[in-house]
C-alpha cells in the first residue's frame, strides 16, 4: 500500500539525520509489509517525471510566501494569461452590482482574446482593453484590476481577494492553561469585537470557554446563532448529554468516554461542537481536550514520519449502525486529511526527489496551513475494507492484502494515540455551571472522565449543538474584514 513511501521516508529521514533512524524506524513486521508492493502500493511508485507534473508541484509549492521582491505588477501583467485577467474583471458589464454574480461564463472567453494597456487615472489599478472579447461587449469594453491583485498573483499564484486567516496555532495543556482566557457571554453577546476575537481563538487554537452562561436550555442555541445555523442532524436541533438506560451512544452514559470526534460516519461533520453545563456532578465527569494537531506534528517532525504517511492515505470506516432505530451512517476518510488544492497528498506524489523535498521537516508550516481535518472516533469505526480501485485492480490474494494493509495502519493509529493521550498534551477541566465550551470538532478530541451516576441532584447535564464550517468561516471573514476597516 504505503509500502514505498514508507521506504522513502525512512531513506530520506536516515540521509537528513542517521541518528533519528531509530526513533522512526518501524517493527520487523512493519518492514516486511512495507518492502512488498502491490498495485494499490505502485500508485505511490517512482515514474518519470513529466514536464506538466514537474511544473503542477512547483505550483503546488507556491502557495508559501515568496522571500524574494514580486516583479513590477506594470511590467509583468504581460506574463499572465489574458484569458485569467479577462475572467477577473468586476465592471458593471461582466458583474452585476448589487447580486455581484457574473454576467459570463469562463468558456465564453475566446481562446484568441488578447489584451493591451491604456492610459488610467487610477494610479492603484491596471487598466486593459480587450481585442477578440467576448462575444456582445464593444472594442470600449475595458477592465481595471488592483495592482495588488496583480502582485500577488505574479508572486503567489492567486489573487488576495481577502486578508488571509491567521495562522494556526499548536498547543499543549500548559500553553493553554496560560495563554487562552475565558469569556465573557454578555461581551460575546453584545460586542463585535469580542466575537471576532473569539472566532480567531477557534481559528488558532479550536476551543474556547463562555463563562456567565444563563441556565436555560435555549442558551447553546442562542450562542451557536451567533457564529450562524445551527446544524439540524438525526440527535435534533440541540441535544442533552445525560446518562439514559440502553444508550444509543457512549456519550448518554456515565462511563469514561475517550478521545474522540463527533459524526465522523456523516459525509459532512460538523465544524464546531457546544457544549453548555447546565449542572455538574459533584463527582467525576471532568471533560478532557487535546490538540490532534499537536500529535500530527510529532509525528512528522520527531518520531514516525513514515506512519505519518499511513495515517494520510490509508482509509479506515465509520459507521452508526443502528437500523432498528431507523438511522444507519457510513463514510470512509483517512486519519489526517490534507487539502489536495494546497498540498499534494501522498497519492499525487509519484517522485522519490518530491516526496523528500515537499515534507522536509522545515515545511512544517506549509504542511500545517494544508491540513484541512483530523478524523478520529474509535467508538465508531467500522470493519476495515479495501479501496474499489484495489479490489478491481489487484492481483494478489486480497485477504492479504487488506491484513498488511491493516497492520500498517494500526501501528501507526498507535503512535497517534499515545500522542493525543500524553500528559502534558491534554487539557482537563471540570465543567460548571453556566460555561458553555465551543471546539473545532475537526481538529480538537474530546473526551470525559465517569461521573456517579446516582449522584441524586446533581446529575451531570450538558446541552449540545453543532455548526457548519461555512458559516463559521464566512462569520470570521465579515468580522476580520469589519474590524481592519475601523
Amino acid at each position: 500500500m504505503a509500502a514505498v513511501v514508507c521506504r522513502r521516508g525512512l531513506a530520506a529521514a536516515a540521509r537528513r539525520n542517521p541518528i533519528c533512524l531509530s526513533r522512526i524506524s518501524p517493527s520487523p513486521l512493519l518492514r516486511k509489509i512495507c518492502l512488498q508492493a502491490s498495485p494499490w502500493e505502485r500508485q505511490f511508485s517512482s515514474s518519470p517525471t513529466t514536464p506538466d507534473s514537474t511544473r503542477h508541484l512547483s505550483q503546488a509549492t507556491a502557495t508559501a510566501p515568496s522571500t524574494q521582491a514580486a516583479p513590477s505588477a506594470q511590467r509583468s501583467w504581460r506574463d499572465l494569461s489574458p484569458l485569467l485577467l479577462r475572467d477577473m474583471c468586476t465592471c458593471p458589464k461582466c458583474v452585476d452590482p448589487s447580486s455581484r454574480q457574473k454576467y459570463f461564463s469562463t468558456v465564453d472567453i475566446p481562446d484568441s482574446i488578447s489584451a493591451q494597456e491604456i492610459p488610467s487615472d487610477q494610479p492603484d489599478s491596471l487598466t486593459l482593453q480587450w481585442h477578440n472579447d467576448i462575444n456582445g461587449y464593444n472594442s470600449d469594453h475595458t477592465t481595471s484590476l488592483p495592482l495588488d491583485s496583480i502582485h500577488a498573483l505574479l508572486a503567489h499564484g492567486k489573487p488576495e481577494t481577502h486578508a488571509p486567516l491567521p495562522d494556526r496555532t499548536i498547543w499543549d495543556a500548559a500553553a493553554f492553561t496560560h495563554t487562552i482566557p475565558d469569556i465573557d457571554y454578555a461581551a460575546y453577546m453584545t460586542s463585535d469585537t469580542t466575537l471576532h476575537q473569539t472566532l480567531q481563538q477557534l481559528h488558532t487554537h479550536g476551543l474556547a470557554f463562555l463563562t456567565n452562561v444563563p441556565a436555560t436550555e435555549t442558551s447553546v442555541s442562542t450562542i451557536g446563532e451567533r457564529i450562524g445555523p445551527i446544524k439540524n442532524t438525526f440527535y435534533g436541533y440541540t441535544w442533552d448529554v445525560r446518562s439514559v438506560p440502553q444508550a444509543k451512544n457512549v456519550a448518554y452514559t456515565a462511563q469514561d468516554l475517550g478521545f474522540h470526534m463527533d459524526l465522523m460516519y456523516m459525509q459532512q461533520p460538523p465544524h464546531l461542537q457546544l457544549l453548555h453545563c447546565i449542572r455538574s456532578s459533584s463527582h467525576g465527569g471532568a471533560s478532557l481536550f487535546t490538540d490532534s494537531y499537536r500529535a500530527i506534528r510529532a509525528l512528522f517532525h520527531q518520531k514516525n514520519l513514515a506512519l505519518f504517511y499511513a495515517l494520510a492515505a490509508l482509509p479506515v470506516n465509520f459507521h452508526y449502525n443502528h437500523l432498528d432505530n431507523g438511522n444507519y451512517y457510513h463514510q470512509t476518510r483517512t486519519v489526517i486529511e490534507l487539502q489536495p488544492h494546497v498540498l499534494h497528498t501522498p497519492e499525487s506524489l509519484k517522485d522519490a526527489s518530491a516526496v523528500d523535498a515537499f515534507f522536509d521537516p522545515t515545511r512544517w508550516s506549509t504542511l500545517l496551513a494544508a491540513i484541512e481535518n483530523a478524523s478520529w472516533a474509535p467508538p465508531f469505526q467500522a470493519p476495515f475494507s479495501l479501496p474499489n480501485a484495489e479490489v478491481i485492480t489487484s492481483g494478489r490474494a486480497l485477504p492479504t492484502l487488506l491484513d498488511r494493509s491493516v497492520q500498517l495502519w494500526h501501528q501507526a493509529a498507535r503512535a497517534f494515540n499515545g500522542l493525543i493521550q500524553e500528559e502534558e498534551a491534554v487539557y482537563e477541566r471540570v465543567m460548571r455551571p453556566g460555561e458553555c465550551v465551543v471546539f473545532d470538532n475537526r481538529r480538537v478530541l474530546h473526551a470525559r472522565r465517569a461521573f456517579e451516576v446516582d449522584d441524586v441532584g446533581r446529575e451531570r447535564w450538558l446541552r449540545g449543538a453543532y455548526l457548519d464550517r461555512d458559516p463559521f468561516v464566512s462569520q470570521l471573514r465579515v468580522l476580520q474584514h469589519r474590524m481592519m476597516g475601523r
